[in-house]
C-alpha cells in the first residue's frame, strides 16, 4: 500500500498542480475581463464628457483622442493601456458596434463645430451611451460564467489549500511592510509636537545641550514663551482657534531660526528657544519684530487683545553651571514677572527673579491649605450716602493671615493667583463667604444691605460664572438685588458683546452689575449706553490732587450729571478729604466710599456698624 500511495501521491499532486493552473488561467482571464469593463465604462463616461464640452462650445480633441485609442485598443489588443483582446465573440461584435457609433459621433461633432445643430449630436450620444451599456453587460455576463466554472473547480481541497497557504504569505508580508512604513513615520515623528511640529521638550533639551556644548565661544540665550489667559482663548473662541493660533507662532518661529537654533513646544500654549546672539538689545529687537508680525495677522475674531509675554535667560547672566532644562526654568522665572502686566511683557533673568518667583511659589504653593483653613478673611468697606451719613451698602474685600500669624495683604497675593488662574477660585471663595454672611443676618432677622463683591477677568471668562454664582445665591436663600457683581473697565472693555450678555444673565438671576475703576483709560462712553450697568464706580484717581482743580472738578460734574441721566448710581472710592466729600455731595454723588468715612473692618466690625447704625471718622 505504501508503494502505491508513494505512486499516486505524485500524480495527485501533478493533478492539484493541473487544476491550480487551469484556476489561475481562469482568473487571469477574470481579471483581464474586469480590466476591460473598467475601459469600456471609462469610454462610456468620458464620451459623455466630449457631449457636455461640445455642447457648451468647449472642444476637447485631446479627450476624443483618448476616447479613441482605448476603442481602437479594445478591437485590436495592442496599444498602451495592456488591453487584451477576448475570444468572446459576442463582446467583439458589440465593441465594432461601439466603435462604428463613435464614428457617427464623431461626424456629428464636426458638423456642431461647423455650425450645424446640436440635437443630432446628442441623439448620438445617447445610441452610444445605451451601446456602451450593452457592451458592459455582455462581457459582465461572459466573466460571471468564467467565475461560476472557476468556482467549481475550486472545490478540490488542494486548491483550497494552495489558496489558503498563499492568502498567510500574502497576510505576512502586507503586515511586514505594513510595520516598517509606521516605523519609519514614528521615527520621522520622533522629537516632534503633532500639533504644530515643534520639538518636544525632551528633543529640545538634548539638541540644545549639544549645540551649547560644541559651540562654548559662543553666546547663547534660552527663551520661554506663552500667551495670556490662552485657556480662555480656547473657553470662548474654541479650540480651533486656539491650535490655529499655536500653528501660526510655530510657523513665524521655525522659518526665523538660524544655524545652531532651535524651536520647541513645551505643553499647551508654552514654548521655548534657543537663539544665539551677540548683542542683548538685538536679541530683543529680533523677538519683538516675530511677536509684532504675528499679532498683526489677525489669528482671533474680532481682533481679540492676544499678548505674547517672554522671558530671556542668558548664559553669561548666570553664575551656575546649568544645562538647557535649568536655562528654561529661569526664563520661565523672568516671563512670570510680567505675565499680565501692562505694556510690559519681556524680562530679562536675575537673581532678583528668582528671589522673587521662589516667595511667590511658597505663597501659591501655599493657598489651597489656607482656603482649608479658612485663613482668608472678608473684610468690608461701607459706602456712605454724603446727603446723610448712612451706610447704604458696602464692598467685600479680602486679607490673608496664616497660622504662623502673617498678615497679608492683596496686592501681595492676588497677582501670585492671578498669575496661576487660581484667583477664581479666591474669587468664589469670598462670594460664598459673603452669601453665608446675609444668610445668618436674614435667619436671625436682622439689618442687610447690598454687598458688592469683585469678580477677576479670569472668572468673568469661566464657562458658567454666573449659573455657579446663582446656585451658590439660591442655596443661601440671598434675596435678588443684595448682591452687586464688579466687573472692572477693562474687562467690559474687551469684549463689550459678551461682557452684555453676562451682565443680562446676571439681572435676570437676581444680581445688581456694578463697573470699577471708571476712567482708568480704557472706559468707553458708547459701552455706558448698551450696557444695563446699575452702579458706576469712578476711580480713585479722580480724587487725586492734579495741576488743574479746576478742570478735574470740570470733568467729575459732567461724568456725574450724565451717569445721573443714565439712571445709573454713582460710587466715588477713595475719598479722603472733607473737602472731596463737600464736593461730591453738591453734585449728586449717590455713594462715597474711602477712608474719610470708614476704612475695610473684620466681618465683626461691620456687624456691629449695622446692628448700630453707628458713622464714625477713621
Amino acid at each position: 500500500m505504501s508503494k502505491k500511495i508513494k505512486l499516486v501521491l505524485p500524480f495527485v499532486l501533478m493533478v492539484v498542480l493541473a487544476v491550480s493552473f487551469l484556476s489561475a488561467r481562469t482568473m487571469t482571464d477574470i481579471s483581464t475581463y474586469g480590466k476591460l469593463i473598467n475601459y469600456v465604462g471609462i469610454v462610456r463616461g468620458a464620451s459623455q464628457r466630449v457631449i457636455k464640452l461640445e455642447t457648451n462650445d468647449k472642444p476637447n480633441d485631446e479627450l476624443i483622442g483618448y476616447v479613441s485609442g482605448i476603442l481602437d485598443e479594445l478591437l485590436t489588443g495592442e496599444g498602451k493601456y495592456g488591453l487584451k483582446r477576448t475570444g468572446y465573440e459576442s463582446f467583439n461584435k458589440d465593441l465594432e458596434m461601439l466603435d462604428d457609433q463613435w464614428g457617427h459621433m464623431l461626424e456629428e461633432i464636426e458638423a456642431v463645430r461647423e455650425g450645424g445643430s446640436k440635437e443630432p449630436l446628442l441623439e448620438c450620444s445617447e445610441d452610444f451611451f445605451d451601446l456602451a451599456n450593452e457592451t458592459v453587460f455582455s462581457i459582465e455576463e461572459y466573466s460571471g460564467e468564467r467565475s461560476y466554472a472557476l468556482s467549481r473547480r475550486l472545490i478540490i481541497t488542494a486548491v483550497f489549500c494552495l489558496i489558503a497557504c498563499i492568502a498567510a504569505v500574502i497576510n505576512y508580508v502586507k503586515k511586514y511592510f505594513d510595520l516598517n512604513k509606521k516605523t519609519e513615520m514614528l521615527t520621522e515623528q520622533a522629537g516632534r509636537d503633532p500639533l504644530t511640529g515643534a520639538l518636544n521638550l525632551a528633543r529640545f533639551l538634548k539638541d540644545g545641550d549639544d549645540i551649547i556644548l560644541k559651540n562654548p565661544g559662543l553666546k547663547f540665550a534660552v527663551l520661554y514663551i506663552d500667551f495670556e489667559n490662552f485657556k480662555y482663548i480656547n473657553d470662548v473662541f474654541g479650540y480651533e482657534s486656539g491650535d490655529l493660533l499655536l500653528k501660526k507662532y510655530t510657523q513665524l518661529m521655525q522659518e526665523s531660526m538660524g544655524e545652531d537654533e532651535l524651536f520647541g513646544r513645551n505643553v499647551a500654549d508654552c514654548f521655548m528657544a534657543l537663539r544665539r546672539y551677540e548683542d542683548k538689545d538685538e536679541l530683543l529687537a529680533r523677538q519683538m519684530d516675530i511677536d509684532n508680525s504675528f499679532l498683526e495677522q489677525e489669528v482671533l475674531p474680532d481682533r481679540h487683545n492676544v499678548t505674547v509675554v517672554c522671558g530671556f535667560c542668558c548664559i553669561e547672566d548666570v553664575i551656575e553651571q546649568l544645562d538647557v532644562q535649568g536655562l528654561i526654568n529661569r526664563a520661565n522665572y523672568a516671563k512670570k514677572t510680567v505675565k499680565n502686566m501692562p505694556r510690559k511683557h519681556y524680562a530679562f533673568y536675575d537673581e532678583s527673579i528668582r528671589d522673587k518667583m521662589l516667595s511667590e511659589i511658597r505663597i501659591s504653593d501655599r493657598m489651597a491649605s489656607a482656603l482649608a483653613n479658612h485663613e482668608f478673611l472678608v473684610y468690608f468697606q461701607p459706602k456712605v450716602s454724603p446727603a446723610d451719613g448712612s451706610v447704604q451698602s458696602a464692598e467685600a474685600l479680602v486679607r490673608w493671615r496664616s497660622t504662623d500669624g502673617s498678615f497679608y495683604m492683596p496686592g501681595q497675593f492676588i497677582p501670585v493667583f492671578e498669575k496661576n488662574h487660581s484667583i477664581r477660585i479666591l474669587d468664589q471663595y469670598v462670594f460664598e463667604e459673603v452669601c453665608r454672611f446675609l444668610h445668618d443676618r436674614l435667619v436671625k432677622g436682622l439689618k442687610v444691605i447690598p454687598i458688592s463683591v469683585n469678580v477677576s477677568k479670569i472668572r468673568f471668562y469661566t464657562p458658567n460664572f454666573v449659573e455657579i454664582y446663582a446656585e451658590i445665591k439660591n442655596k443661601y436663600g440671598i434675596p435678588d438685588n443684595v448682591i452687586e457683581i464688579e466687573f472692572t473697565e477693562t474687562v467690559a472693555c474687551e469684549n463689550q458683546e459678551y461682557m452684555m450678555d453676562i451682565v443680562n444673565e446676571l439681572h435676570n438671576n437676581g444680581f445688581l452689575c456694578s463697573l470699577d475703576d471708571f476712567g482708568t483709560g480704557y472706559s468707553s462712553l458708547s459701552m455706558l449706553k448698551d450696557m444695563s450697568i446699575d452702579v458706576l464706580k469712578l476711580d480713585a484717581r479722580f480724587f487725586k490732587k492734579s495741576a488743574d482743580i479746576e478742570k478735574e472738578r470740570i470733568i467729575v460734574q459732567g461724568i456725574l450729571q450724565m451717569i445721573r441721566k443714565l439712571e445709573m448710581r454713582t460710587v466715588a472710592e477713595g475719598i479722603e478729604t472733607e473737602e472731596q466729600v463737600e464736593f461730591l455731595r453738591s453734585n449728586g454723588c449717590d455713594l462715597i466710599q474711602g477712608y474719610y468715612f470708614y476704612r475695610p473692618m473684620p466681618e465683626d466690625e461691620f456687624a456691629f456698624i449695622l446692628d448700630n447704625s453707628v458713622l464714625q471718622n477713621c
